[in-house]
C-alpha cells in the first residue's frame, strides 16, 4: 500500500493544520531509513517518516516513537543540529508528485528536510536554505546515477517529471491517444498515462465514471473518456476544498473482515468501507495491523540455494557497509571553496585586528573592510570571530592557517579517495544485484568468485570452478537475437564480446542491472522489440519490483568500461530512455 500523490495532498494539509508553528522536541532514529519527529504545538505529535522500499511513508502515529538503531547516521545528527528545537514553518507539495517537504526554522538557520516516497527510490533528504543538500538517508553518488547526484554539498534537484498527462487539465482526445500507445488492462494504462494516478485511484475513478472495466484491455470511448475525466477532475478537486472523506477499504477473507487500502476518498469500488477521521488513521490501521498468523500466509516458493545466497548476501552488505563508512569519512572531511576562503578570511582577520583583542576574549568582531581593505558593498558587512581564550591571537592566527593549509591539501588528495570509494560501492551494489538474480549454484559461486577476485573474500579453500554460466538468449518477433547478462561476468561478456558496435544496449536507468543487447547491426530496432528488450534490461535489475522503470538504450559502441571499477561497470553517452514495466516474460520463455 503505497503513499500516492493524492493521499499526500491531504496528508499535508492534515499535517500542515497540526504542526505549523509547533517545536521539534525529539528526533529517533526507528531504523536505517526511518525517523521520528516528535512535535510539540499544544500537544505533543509523532511524525513517522520512512524511506524503507517496502514501506515508504509519512503519517502520524499514536504511541510514542522508539530508537531501533543504537548508533547514528550522518542524517541523524544533522537533523539532531538544525532541526531538534526548530519550528516547523511549513509543509509543502510539487504538484502531482509524491514528495512531501517540511520547513524548519531554528539557531542554525532554515533547513528543508524532504521526503521523496518514490518505491526503492524512496528518500529523506536535508536540504539547507540555499538548496544544498546537507545530508540524505540514502546518498547517491555519480556513479549511480549522473543525472541526480544526492550527497552532501550538491545543489538538490528534484526527481525529474514524468512524461505524463495531468488529469486536472487533459483532454478526453489527449487520454485516448495516449491510452492508445500503451497496453494491458485500462486500470494499469490510466497509471502510466496520468500523473498522480495510483493503482487504487485508478480503480476508485473507473468505478464512479461508470463501473469501467478495470481489466479490460479495449481501447476507451471518447465519451467514456470525457466521463472519466471528470470523475478524476471531482477527486482532484479535494485538494483545492479541503473536503477529504479518509477511510479504509473493507474486503472479507475467510469470513474475517480485513482492512486492505486506505485513501483520504470514499473506497466505493470496494466491498466495503469504513470512514477514518484523518488519513494518519486511516493509515495505521491497514499498515500497523498485526501479520496473519504463519499457517494463513501463503509461503513462497522454497530456495533451494537459500543458504548460500543468505551467506553472500550478508558478505556483500558487510562490504557494502564499510565502503559507505569509509565515504562518509572521506566526504566529512571536505570543505567546499566557500568554507576554505572563510578560514582563510578569519586566520587573516585575526592577525589585522590583534591590536584590540585582550587576553581571555572568546571572540572578535571585524568588518571586511578592516581584514581587505575593499569598498564595495560589503564593506561594512560584520562577522563574528570565535576565539580560544587560552591562545594568544598570533596562536589562534595560525591554529586557523594551520587548520587551512590541512584541509587545503585534503582537497587536492581526497577527491580521488572518494571518486574510488565510489567505484567500488557501485561494484559491490552491482554484485548484490547480481546475487539478487542468481537462479542456480553456479551464478551464486561466480558472484563468490568476483568478491574474491575484488579482494572482498580470502579464498579459504580451493574449489573446481563451475561451468561458466550463459547469457539468457530470446528471440523477438521480428527475428532480432536478444541477449540478457545475469550478473556482472556475463555483462561484460554480453556487451564487449558478443555485441557488435551498431547493436543496440540498454540498461536500467541509475540501479545496478543486467546489460541486455538487441542484435541488430546498423539495422533499425522495431518499437515493439524495443520495449521487450527493456521490459527485461527492467525486470533484471534492482528495480524490478517498480510498477515503471526508466530503461536508457544506445548504440553499444557508445559504451566504455569504466576505468578503475570492477568488471560489468561502463559509462555511455548519447542515450535515449524508455519508461517500462519489469517483464520477464515480455520474450517469451527464457531461453539458453
Amino acid at each position: 500500500m503505497t503513499f500516492d500523490a493524492l493521499t499526500l495532498a491531504a496528508l499535508r494539509q492534515e499535517l500542515g493544520a497540526l504542526l505549523s508553528g509547533g517545536r521539534v522536541q525529539r528526533i529517533v532514529r526507528v531504523s536505517s531509513l526511518a525517523l521520528g519527529l516528535e512535535v510539540y504545538v499544544g500537544a505533543r505529535h509523532q511524525l513517522l517518516l520512512s524511506a524503507e522500499p517496502t514501506a515508504p511513508q509519512i503519517r502520524l502515529v499514536s504511541h510514542k516513537l522508539r530508537r531501533g538503531e543504537d548508533r547514528p547516521s550522518p542524517l541523524s545528527l544533522l537533523l539532531a543540529k538544525y532541526v531538534e528545537g526548530a519550528r516547523v514553518v511549513d509543509i509543502a507539495q510539487p504538484e502531482l508528485e509524491r514528495v512531501l517537504s517540511l520547513g524548519f526554522a531554528g539557531e542554525h538557520g532554515n533547513v528543508r528536510l524532504i521526503c521523496e516516497l518514490m518505491g526503492n527510490l524512496s528518500n529523506l533528504v536535508l536540504v539547507d536554505g540555499e538548496g544544498r543538500i546537507l545530508e540524505a538517508a540514502k546518498r547517491v553518488p555519480r556513479s549511480i546515477n549522473r543525472y541526480r547526484e544526492l550527497l552532501p554539498n550538491r545543489p538538490y534537484v528534484p526527481p525529474p517529471p514524468q512524461d505524463k498527462l495531468d488529469p486536472r487539465h487533459a483532454s478526453a482526445v489527449e487520454l485516448v491517444e495516449r491510452l492508445e500507445t500503451l497496453t494491458g488492462p485500462l486500470a494499469r494504462r490510466l497509471t502510466q498515462a496520468l500523473a498522480g494516478v495510483s493503482p487504487l485511484l485508478a480503480r476508485e475513478a473507473l468505478y464512479r465514471a461508470g463501473e469501467l472495466d478495470p481489466v479490460t484491455e479495449a481501447a476507451l470511448s471518447l465519451a467514456a473518456a470525457e466521463g472519466l475525466l471528470a470523475t478524476l477532475g471531482e477527486l482532484w478537486s479535494l485538494a483545492a476544498s479541503g473536503e477529504w472523506e479518509p477511510c479504509v477499504g473493507i474486503v472479507t477473507q475467510e469470513d474475517v473482515l480485513t482492512p486492505v487500502a486506505f485513501a483520504p476518498y470514499a473506497l466505493t469500488h470496494l466491498p466495503a468501507y469504513v470512514p477514518c477521521e484523518s488519513v494518519s488513521a486511516a493509515a495505521a490501521m491497514v499498515l500497523d495491523r498485526p501479520q496473519e498468523p504463519a499457517a494463513t500466509v501463503v509461503q513462497p516458493a522454497v530456495d533451494g540455494y537459500a543458504q548460500a545466497r543468505a551467506r553472500l548476501e550478508t558478505l556483500v552488505d558487510q562490504q557494502l557497509a564499510r565502503r559507505e563508512r569509509r565515504l562518509a569519512a572521506l566526504q566529512e572531511g571536505l570543505l567546499s571553496s566557500e568554507e576554505l576562503a572563510t578560514l582563510l578570511f578569519e586566520a587573516s582577520a585575526i592577525l589585522a585586528v590583534a591590536w584590540r583583542i585582550e587576553p581571555g576574549q572568546e571572540e572578535v568582531t571585524v568588518t571586511r573592510a578592516e581584514v581587505s581593505g575593499d569598498v564595495d558593498d560589503r564593506a561594512g558587512e560584520e562577522i563574528c570571530i570565535r576565539l580560544d581564550p587560552s591562545l594568544s591571537p598570533a596562536e589562534n592566527a595560525e591554529a586557523l592557517f594551520a587548520q587551512y593549509r590541512k584541509r587545503q591539501a585534503a582537497q587536492a588528495q581526497v577527491p580521488a579517495l572518494i571518486a574510488q570509494v565510489e567505484l567500488e560501492i557501485a561494484y559491490l551494489r552491482q554484485l548484490a544485484t547480481d546475487v539478487a538474480l542468481a537462479s542456480d549454484r553456479g551464478q551464486l559461486d561466480e558472484v563468490e568468485l568476483a568478491l574474491q577476485e575484488a579482494g572482498y573474500l580470502r579464498r579459504t579453500k580451493k574449489v573446481p570452478p563451475a561451468a561458466a554460466s550463459e547469457p539468457l538468449s530470446f528471440e523477438s518477433p521480428d527475428g532480432l537475437q536478444v541477449l540478457v547478462g545475469r550478473n556482472s561476468r556475463q555483462n561484460a561478456e554480453v556487451t564487449f564480446h558478443r555485441a557488435a558496435p551498431d547493436d543496440l544496449w540498454l540498461h536500467a536507468h541509475g540501479v545496478p542491472g543486467s546489460h541486455v543487447i538487441i542484435r541488430c547491426g546498423p539495422r533499425p530496432v522495431s518499437a515493439d522489440t524495443l520495449s521487450r528488450a527493456a521490459r527485461l534490461a527492467a525486470y533484471y535489475s534492482a528495480a524490478r519490483g517498480e510498477a515503471r522503470v526508466q530503461v536508457d538504450y544506445v548504440a553499444r559502441k557508445q559504451v566504455h568500461p569504466m576505468k578503475g571499477a570492477g568488471l560489468g561497470l561502463v559509462t555511455y553517452r548519447g542515450e535515449s530512455t524508455i519508461v517500462v514495466e519489469p517483464d520477464s516474460d515480455a520474450l517469451g520463455p527464457k531461453g539458453a
